[in-house]
């Protein structure tokens, strides 16, 4: 060890020439001085401590760093510059009014917002269709109680998403534009007499142009002026937001111009007034006392709620803030009183310049100038006085349509444009209840009502919707784990998240091409009617189409005495007269009972009906999993029916009647005899039980209780106490 040690000193030079030894690492020294006077690392001095010396804000706080290294923090801000602060407004500043109206108009730039859009985000679920973000279903679940609403008292919507189209010019010009688009065998069009004059709102299937069959749009609702020649008519179409831009397209094809939101032709002018006019409506038996509340005291006298449907009233109406009640009132129970006198349907709502002066005075009167006058009054809440500055709001009032057998009372309520949040809550107020797009879905399925809020099956925009609708449920179910999923191949429903209508079709008929129609000729609906009196075989449609209808199935058991089985609405297909699974021909009903109805409705409300229907056609849909004998061998043992009729109250409701087949008197015989076995072995079985497992018995006599172990022995005790 000091032998190495010596060796390496000895190595080491005596002196050394400080020049010399600088002069070789002189490019050394000047890269590495350049290196740490001029860093290439991003990172500053704070951001280069180890964890245990970083301190919260160290980047703006100097006063955080260590001793040593403040300076240098200090000399790199000051290269950056100084740090811009924004003052944070006040929270009493950002929440004024106009502030948050602002905000809320950057908000719903993109997508459309209803204006009693706050009112449904605090107690709805809501949901983005069609450009416009609209309320789903209510937070307090209350499906049953939308349900009753409609049954019994008043439900209200808003359908201000309802697209609004105005047209103007002669009379003839504007129903020879429009016939192309809509077809005279599915019911009454533009033209007919029954509208022309203003009084009445009609509905309309259009169809693509003189494309009938396979072009369907969308139903749309129209509206004539009341009280103009026909040199020049205004008409109003509303029509789904769905279908809105085909329809549109449509109507620049007819008219030929490109243009967005005037198109002018000849004499005709065409103006949308999307977003101009609010639409609420109202259904239920109490929908016009709801609504009677907003009326002036001397047209409540006037108003008739008894009207027939789809008139049209025209009505002018104070400022409901004005006469908005202090609390909400309970549930009317009684309707208003009529009048012989009845409103006409004239209106100042057609003015458009009449329109845009009262939108503009209800941004002028915002809602804090009558909170301050309604605080002076005397006596809480009162109305207030009528003020100078108020004009009358002129309201069309359109009564609800025979749409269904069953007729369900309503009205839809049409005023301009900024005065939807008045009214919804003075209709709330006056105690309507409030529901969203699944009660119009549920309205649609319980009553068959509100058609123009929904799709038609066949459209395109329907197929869009149906695809949208598959793609969410797939996505809900298998978002679940396994284990709780429900298993559609046990339930024998081989489409749970769509219905597959090319394959119901191709259960009938191989050669079905790829696409479907919904049957919506008048004449061929009238023909399927047993009122005609015509077999559904003396006609031969030229495509596959699903019928639109509603069915009763009853079962009678005996005269006198009927059970009604299940009341489905679904779109049945009807297939030729086949071969009668019974072997016998109802000549006398007037329908062959080969004639087949199936039904496609949801797997837990389809199982009685598919039942009726695999009897009645001998067949069995895509839907049923078992094969057609066994099917017929459960109907045979369960049901023991037969078809005995058919009846038929109009086009779209069929009731089919089933009769139990009566017993022989063989076959009486064996089952009483089968039974009378059993109960005298049930009978046997019970005694034989008793006398093994109960070895004693007790007997009460005037509270005296006597235990026999053995009959014989203690009979005399026995029969000398029951002689006592």
């Amino acid at each position: 060890m000091t032998d190495d040690k010596y060796k390496m000193m000895g190595n080491i030079p005596a002196d050394i020439s400080v020049v010399r030894f600088a002069t070789v690492r002189a490019q050394e020294i000047v890269a590495l001085t350049k290196m740490i006077e001029n860093p290439q690392t991003t990172k500053l001095i704070f951001q280069k401590l180890p964890c245990h010396m970083r301190r919260r804000a160290m980047s703006h706080n100097p006063n955080r760093m260590p001793r040593l290294l403040r300076e240098a923090h200090k000399s790199q801000m000051a290269k950056s510059g100084p740090a811009l602060k924004p003052k944070r407004p006040r929270r009493k500043y950002r929440r004024r009014p106009s502030r948050l109206l602002e905000e809320y108009k950057k908000r719903s730039s993109k997508i459309s917002w209803l204006e009693t859009h706050l009112w449904h985000a605090k107690r709805f679920h809501m949901t983005v269709k069609w450009g416009y973000r609209l309320p789903e279903k209510s937070c307090a679940r209350g499906h049953r109680f939308c349900y009753r609403s409609v049954a019994e008292h008043c439900l209200l919507m808003d359908t201000s998403y309802l697209c609004c189209i105005e047209i103007q010019g002669p009379q003839e010009a504007i129903v020879h534009g429009l016939a192309p688009l809509c077809d005279p065998n599915t019911g009454p069009t533009f033209g007919a007499s029954s509208f022309l004059n203003g009084t009445r709102e009609g509905r309309v299937m259009v169809f693509q142009r003189n494309s009938f069959l396979r072009g369907p749009i969308g139903l749309v609702t129209f509206l004539w002026r009341h009280g103009e020649t026909p040199d020049l008519r205004t008409l109003w179409i509303w029509c789904h937001p769905a279908f809105y831009e085909q329809f549109l397209v449509e109507l620049n094809s007819t008219y030929g111009s490109d243009s967005d939101s005037l198109i002018e032709h000849t004499n005709i002018k065409i103006t949308l007034n999307k977003g101009k006019l609010n639409r609420l409506r109202l259904r239920g038996p109490f929908s016009h006392s709801v609504l009677s509340n907003l009326l002036d005291k001397d047209i409540r006298k006037v108003f008739v709620a008894s009207q027939s449907p789809g008139f049209v009233t025209g009505v002018d109406v104070r400022d409901p803030r004005m006469i908005l009640p202090q609390s909400r009132v309970k549930e009317h129970t009684s309707m208003p009183t009529q009048c012989e006198t009845v409103l006409t349907s004239r209106s100042r709502l057609w003015d458009a310049s009449v329109r845009d002066q009262i939108s503009q005075i209800r941004t002028s009167f915002p809602d804090y100038i009558v909170n301050s006058r309604r605080s002076q009054l005397l006596v809480p809440g009162s109305e207030l006085p009528l003020q100078p500055e108020e004009i009358p709001i002129p309201l069309l009032i359109v009564n609800a349509s025979h749409e269904s057998s069953d007729f369900v009372p309503g009205c839809d309520v049409i005023f301009p444009a900024g005065w939807a949040t008045a009214f919804w809550l003075a209709l709330i107020y006056s105690g309507g209840h409030a529901g969203g797009l699944k009660d119009v879905e549920s309205m649609n399925f319980e009553y068959r009502i509100c058609r123009d809020l929904c799709l038609e099956v066949d459209s395109d925009a329907g197929k869009t919707a149906a695809a949208e609708q598959k793609v969410k449920l797939m996505e809900d179910y298998f978002r679940r784990p396994p284990k709780t999923r429900t298993n559609f191949i046990k339930l024998a429903t081989p489409f749970p998240f769509s219905v597959d209508w090319n394959r119901l079709l191709m259960d009938w008929d191989y050669q079905v091409e790829q696409g479907f129609t919904v049957l919506r000729d008048k004449k061929l609906l009238n023909t399927l009617s047993l009122k005609k009196q015509n077999l559904l075989s003396e006609f031969t449609f030229s495509h596959p189409h699903l019928v639109s209808i509603s069915s009763s199935l009853v079962l009678v058991r005996n005269p006198g005495t009927t059970l009604l089985v299940k009341d489905n609405k679904g779109i049945y297909f009807p297939t030729p007269p086949r071969k009668n699974p019974f072997g016998k021909r109802l000549s006398n009903q007037g329908l062959d009972s080969g004639i087949a109805l199936e039904a496609l409705v949801p797997f837990s409300k389809s199982t009685q009906i598919r039942r009726c229907a695999g009897e009645i056609s001998d067949s069995t849909s895509p839907l049923t999993a078992c094969s057609s004998n066994q099917y017929k061998m459960k109907l045979n043992d369960n049901c023991n029916t037969i078809l005995c009729g058919v009846s038929c109250q109009d086009n779209r409701q069929i009731s089919l009647f089933l009769r139990t087949s009566r017993f022989s008197a063989t076959e009486f015989v064996l089952r009483s005899s089968y039974l009378l076995s059993l109960l005298v072995i049930w009978i046997t079985l019970k005694v034989y039980w008793y006398w093994r497992n109960n070895n004693f018995f007790s007997i009460h006599n005037y509270d005296k209780e006597i235990h026999c172990l053995d009959g014989k022995k203690n009979f005399k005790n026995l029969k000398t106490l029951l002689i006592q």
